[in-house]
């Protein structure tokens, strides 16, 4: 559906201006305290919308793992105004699509539409957001699909790496280190939902972000009508306090995952904070070594079709995480190749020719944003300085070498990072031998109680 949408506004923009510029943005409130956003960007009648609620997983409490997940999945799955399908259907007739996705820090509920469809996609948004049914049926189905795939033997052990690095990262006192597990999971009601969502999801606690053409008085007008009279008895704004990660020196874990002729691997790093005035030169840093990792791990080593180091920020936890998987018997000799790759990394041995090729990538990627959902994720006002967002070109310009280089210092040490080893045991336990001081973790220890 969301090619449908693509390819639809692909022919508009043909006959459109093809530049790029930045959005004006308008900010205020409704009187129930939910706050707005409006972006005008484009002259092609589309648009994206929005909501984000300021509940991620860092604001699950010990016995909530998993919360956020599976409302932002229970929410579009019927409401008092529309069942799922007569949602789905009516999404479809008008050649859109609703997505909803939760991370550490929230949860948001999104479509692609055209700008004259305004008034029905935020109708059923709104709905969607403000009147979930949370019907029991669908919620067992979803409980127990987790359930089933929580497993040692059924988990992707891609996903298992990442959890189990959370795990390691922030530790269970922290929710970013906590993870859902089978009992818990069967804990699960409708009733627990409903009441998690009512806490979370207030006017207060959420912001609405409109991207595209539009007409502001008629969107505000739609705004009003459908999020005005939204009232709860929660108030005030989620706020958490929660410590950074810390990574002093070299930690090596591993984690069974029966029956899997591969190992996925997870190193991480300590990077820049989200509002570090450096993090767009350890973004062309974080490129740089992306071009090293992938000669020399992917091409000349053949360990792996695929590894990649991205930056993971957010409001308590900046990480750089590097992530492939390899044959099982080809463990050991990956993880020597990616210490010798860092080492030579923080030498800084690139070239003039090698930091243009990625600050002209960065800059091209910076221009060619022209889908509303683009131009929203990139300048969203939520996450980002909005202002200094605007500028990113004219830093891109300003960026040398050596800002680089202080950042590839600073934060892509060898031998100071913590690595997590999913695999089946049975197949490298030779190899896992021989790394020093590796420490073995258990299904059980994502298992926090305290509290519940």
């Amino acid at each position: 559906m969301k090619a449908f949408f693509y390819t639809t506004l692909f022919l508009l923009m043909a006959t459109a201006l093809p530049a790029q510029y930045t959005p004006e943005l308008e900010t205020y409130t409704l009187k129930n305290g939910l706050k707005i956003y409006l972006l005008k960007y484009g002259k092609i009648e589309a648009m994206h919308i929005k909501v984000m609620i300021n509940s991620g997983k860092k604001n699950e409490t010990p016995g909530q793992q998993g919360y956020n997940a599976i409302v932002s999945d229970m929410i579009l799955k019927g409401n008092k105004k529309f069942t799922e399908e007569e949602q789905n259907d009516k999404a479809f007739a008008l050649g859109s699509e609703f997505s909803s996705g939760t991370g550490y820090d929230y949860t948001s509920v999104s479509c692609n539409l055209k700008t004259k469809d305004a008034k029905p996609v935020l109708e059923m948004i709104s709905a969607a957001v403000l009147q979930p049914l949370f019907d029991k049926e669908k919620l067992d189905q979803l409980i127990s699909y987790l359930i089933s795939y929580n497993s040692p033997t059924k988990m992707n052990i891609d996903e298992m790496a990442g959890v189990y690095s959370s795990h390691v990262l922030h530790g269970t006192d922290n929710p970013l280190g906590r993870h859902y597990y089978n009992k818990q999971l069967k804990q699960i009601s409708s009733e627990k939902l409903k009441a998690f969502h009512e806490f979370n999801y207030t006017p207060k606690n959420t912001r609405v972000v409109v991207c595209g053409n539009f007409d502001s008085g008629e969107i505000k007008k739609l705004i009003e009508e459908h999020f005005g009279s939204w009232q709860s008895a929660y108030g005030e704004v989620n706020g958490v306090e929660l410590e950074m990660p810390k990574i002093k020196k070299k930690e090596s874990y591993f984690i069974n995952r029966s029956g899997t002729t591969q190992c996925a691997i997870r190193w991480s790093k300590i990077g820049p904070a989200m509002s570090d005035k450096d993090m767009l030169s350890c973004r062309i840093a974080n490129m740089l070594f992306n071009q090293l990792l992938f000669k020399e791990i992917r091409e000349k080593g053949g360990k792996t079709y695929s590894i990649g180091s991205m930056l993971e920020t957010s409001k308590f936890s900046n990480i750089i995480s590097i992530g492939c998987s390899v044959r099982s018997e080809v463990l050991l000799s990956t993880l020597e190749l990616f210490d010798k790759t860092i080492s030579n990394f923080s030498l800084c041995n690139f070239t003039k020719e090698d930091f243009d090729n990625e600050i002209n990538k960065q800059r091209v990627s910076l221009m060619s944003d022209e889908y509303p959902e683009e131009v929203a994720n990139y300048y969203n006002p939520v996450t980002f300085d909005f202002n200094k967002r605007k500028n990113t070109l004219a830093e891109l310009n300003n960026i040398t070498m050596q800002d680089v280089k202080k950042m590839i210092k600073k934060y892509y040490t060898p031998e100071i990072y913590k690595l997590v080893i999913a695999g089946d045991e049975s197949l490298i336990s030779a190899q896992l031998a021989k790394i020093q001081d590796l420490k073995k973790l258990k299904a059980t220890d994502l298992e926090y109680k305290a509290g519940e």
